[in-house]
């Protein structure tokens, strides 16, 4: 009778343990040296499915080897999703073509990390040294936005958090140096407060939904659209924000904690005709395909994108240094439909050769098919004198697609500067009849001068015109995931080794 008993308790305390776990780790974490009995496998399998997690390996997480620097800033820039686009960076240690290039010129940007001065005045960035445990404290504590300046008051911070627990008798061990495994946990505490020692004990800042009536947004079980749905939430419904992660919230909804993208999120609750439940979506143990967080949004394989290069025929727009706009653009955007092709999303060219079309046929051709997007592409000139980048929108009060419009270009016009070292001519609102008269977003971008040298020397070159048809690809769909909340799209990044971009509308 006692080992009935015996077994009886030991099955509630173990089934009861479960219940109180946090239950991330369903799938297998990923790594071949990371099993389901490692004291960090929920923690970096939850890093994993965000795709929060680098290795030197694909298959190796390698738990015990040194953090270095940069993993640690590829690794926190993910998770408050700063911008990891391969850039050139100010440290003549860490190259374009580093792994963690863009994570770690957007951390310095945001005053998160920092490079180490030499004596001839310039700075090194050492992205192979390896962090020490106060190290990694005080960087996660500004990029989380804690309150913490040094070294011992972010140990002291974490401790009092329950991010962690020390090393013995109060103390942080600040000086000792940073594991790959012990830095994961760490990183998984500071993203989600569900797996941290201690309760989260923070004031709530009451928010409202704020999407459309006919949709839903999603809560997560963590900051991107690669976690898993929690619930489904409606307008009006109120949201108890506790912190943020770069631009998601760790919020509370019927007792039920998870992450909501802060875009959709007001301090006033907007007005609606009838308030909808939340509806508790039940995990499944297999991953489905990524969703968008806002449902009813018409499927990427539905979209119709169509790119507009201007000129053609006996109309050989602007021209200077031996080019002429009309086979430049045309060159530029039949490279963007490249990239195009290789996503679900449908694209069309209002001209593949040399023809003239007239402003009206373009605008008829893109109604015609009914396109979502359109882009026309140019280049300037201006007596050799001006030189830049520059796009416009259409702006008018009986305009629907004026904010669409605006957003579009800026995505475009952010991504354009990144490729081309040019001035930045800024994003404008102008009455050019091919985004006027069309009845979709729409943008005209001028990709440079064409009579101006330094100008020339991007357009003139191929593979500078490859850079710059990936970027307009990149910046369309920068506004189809952050302004139109289409989380499909993310994967998509991936294929062109590219992340979303910051959000700017």
């Amino acid at each position: 009778m006692k080992k009935v008993v015996l077994l009886l308790l030991s099955f509630l305390l173990i089934f009861s343990l479960d219940l109180f776990t946090p239950n991330y780790a369903s799938a297998a974490s990923g790594f071949v040296d990371i099993p389901s009995t490692h004291r960090a496998y929920k923690e970096i399998s939850y890093l994993k499915q965000g795709n929060i997690t680098t290795s030197d390996n694909p298959d190796l997480f390698a738990p015990d080897a040194p953090m270095t620097r940069a993993h640690a800033a590829a690794m926190i820039g993910k998770a408050v999703q700063l911008q990891g686009t391969p850039v050139n960076t100010r440290f003549p240690d860490v190259p374009a073509d580093h792994f963690a290039s863009g994570y770690i010129e957007d951390s310095v940007n945001r005053g998160i990390i920092f490079g180490y001065k030499q004596e001839n005045g310039t700075y090194l960035y050492k992205p192979g040294q390896q962090l020490k445990r106060g190290e990694m404290a005080l960087l996660i504590s500004r990029a989380f936005g804690f309150q913490s300046d040094t070294t011992n008051a972010a140990a002291q911070e974490f401790m009092a958090k329950g991010i962690s627990d020390g090393v013995g008798k109060g103390n942080f061990g600040t000086e000792l140096p940073m594991k790959r495994g012990d830095f994961a946990v760490f990183l998984a505490r500071a993203v989600n407060a569900d797996f941290r020692e201690k309760a989260l004990q923070v004031a709530a800042t009451p928010m409202y939904v704020n999407v459309s009536e006919d949709t839903s947004l999603n809560m997560r079980t963590g900051p991107s659209v690669d976690y898993t749905e929690k619930m489904k939430l409606f307008s009006g419904n109120p949201v108890d924000v506790l912190y943020t992660v770069g631009d998601w919230v760790y919020a509370k909804v019927d007792n039920i904690t998870g992450f909501i993208h802060g875009y959709y999120l007001s301090t006033d609750q907007p007005a609606i005709s009838n308030m909808k439940d939340p509806i508790h979506v039940t995990p499944t143990p297999v991953p489905g395909p990524v969703t968008s967080p806002i449902s009813g949004k018409k499927p990427l394989n539905q979209l119709t994108i169509v790119i507009d290069p201007g000129h053609g025929g006996k109309d050989p727009g602007a021209a200077g240094n031996g080019l002429r706009e009309k086979d430049i653009v045309l060159d530029i955007s039949k490279r963007m439909k490249t990239y195009f092709q290789g996503t679900p999303i449908n694209v069309k060219l209002t001209r593949e050769t040399d023809v003239f079309l007239e402003l009206s046929q373009r605008v008829q051709y893109a109604k015609q098919n009914k396109a979502d997007l359109f882009i026309s592409v140019h280049a300037n000139a201006f007596n050799g004198k001006a030189s830049g980048i520059e796009s416009f929108y259409y702006s008018a009060a009986r305009n629907p697609n004026v904010q669409q419009s605006k957003a579009l270009s800026t995505y475009i016009q952010k991504r354009m500067l990144e490729a081309w070292n040019l001035p930045d001519r800024r994003v404008q609102s102008k009455s050019l009849y091919v985004i006027r008269e069309n009845t979709m977003p729409a943008t005209l971008i001028e990709v440079g001068f064409i009579d101006n040298a330094k100008d020339a020397q991007y357009i003139k070159s191929a593979a500078h015109r490859e850079t710059m048809a990936k970027a307009v690809f990149l910046g369309t769909l920068d506004y189809l995931y952050h302004f139109e909340g289409r989380s499909e799209v993310s994967p998509l990044y991936s294929k062109y080794n590219a992340t979303p971009s910051r959000k700017y509308h």
